[in-house]
């Protein structure tokens, strides 16, 4: 197999080679272990910007040639394989964001690589997800909207099997965030890898977003965190590209461990959810919610300054709204 020689030998893949590295890990009539060896190939040699964006068009295009657009969307999704074993912070913050007036399009998935994925504990908190095409009501009706990645992509079960037998994160857990089925304006992307950032930056460029966050957090974890300096790659449409690093304390929130924000089961994380939703747990979990929710309303330009954002995620919640937006997304019909 030429492309699998190429990848063994450290070779960066063109656009057509992409094509077809997609269109082999997507059959239904490849063997597994050829599969398997497609993926640790490329997984070893590690991809470029170029591959990253050519990767991501394929993906999308296997299932949306005409990629929909809902004017102000945003998504909040982390990567997953930072092995922190958080709680659900970005299924969390969805439901805080869109009770402060933006639009989500929160596009996840069951666990790979944790004990709770987004799409565990929205079966957990009974609120369901939804077709593509229903998405436009359901955001007008309730400013948040849930999909399904196995729902929006079902072609992508041929390759779960494989992702399964690799013990190490892939270029999948990049692409998750990023091959949301909407042509997003806004976005927030918690990344594990530092070193793929700025090419993640420049994906998220290419595919238009208006304003966008690629997050890596303090220590390693692929959302901002409280225990030092997150580092931010900013992306705008209109001034370029920017990094900066981002400390919690520097915007009114205290210090915290990792370990603090420890989740656990889809039934763990629930309870926890729903404890800083109903404005009961004010401990640091509910400052990581702050912070990350404060990231996203300035990447979706509600507000001006992320410190703003904080403070509107933290009034959102205190007022009762995040709670509210939580009840009107479980009984959104269907």
């Amino acid at each position: 197999m030429t492309l699998l020689n190429d990848l063994m030998h450290y070779r960066n893949l063109d656009t057509t080679q992409i094509q077809q590295f997609t269109t082999t890990l997507l059959s239904d009539t490849v063997d597994i272990a050829e599969k398997l060896a497609l993926l640790t190939a490329f997984t070893m040699k590690g991809s470029t910007a170029d591959e990253l964006y050519d990767l991501s068009r394929a993906m999308i295009q296997t299932m949306y040639p005409e990629q929909p657009h809902l004017e102000g969307s945003l998504c909040v999704c982390g990567t997953g394989g930072d092995g922190s074993n958080s709680f659900n912070i970005s299924t969390t913050v969805a439901f805080v964001v869109a009770a402060a007036g933006a639009k989500v399009v929160k596009h996840g998935n069951k666990s790979v690589t944790s004990q709770s994925g987004s799409i565990d504990i929205l079966q957990a908190l009974n609120v369901p997800t939804i077709q593509v095409a229903d998405v436009e009501e359901q955001v007008k009706t309730a400013n948040l909207a849930f999909l399904s990645a196995t729902t929006t992509y079902p072609i992508m079960r041929h390759l779960q099997p494989v992702r399964q037998q690799l013990p190490v994160p892939t270029v999948f857990n990049l692409l998750g965030p990023i091959i949301n089925p909407f042509a997003l304006d806004y976005q927030v992307m918690g990344v594990y890898d530092k070193t793929k950032m700025t090419d993640i930056a420049q994906t998220l460029q290419k595919l238009g977003r208006q304003r966008a966050l690629v997050v890596h957090g303090a220590n390693g974890m692929d959302e901002a965190t409280l225990s030092g300096d997150n580092t931010i790659v900013e992306v705008n449409q209109d001034t370029g590209i920017r990094t900066y690093t981002l400390n919690a304390q520097d915007v009114g929130l205290r210090y915290a461990e990792d370990a603090e924000l420890v989740g656990g089961t889809p039934e763990d994380n629930k309870a926890i959810t729903l404890g800083i939703l109903q404005g009961d747990d004010v401990s640091c979990r509910r400052d990581v919610v702050l912070l990350n929710a404060g990231l996203a309303l300035y990447a979706a330009q509600r507000v001006e300054t992320i410190e703003a954002g904080i403070s509107l995620a933290r009034q959102t919640i205190d007022e009762g709204r995040a709670y509210d937006q939580y009840l009107k997304s479980r009984s959104v019909a269907v």
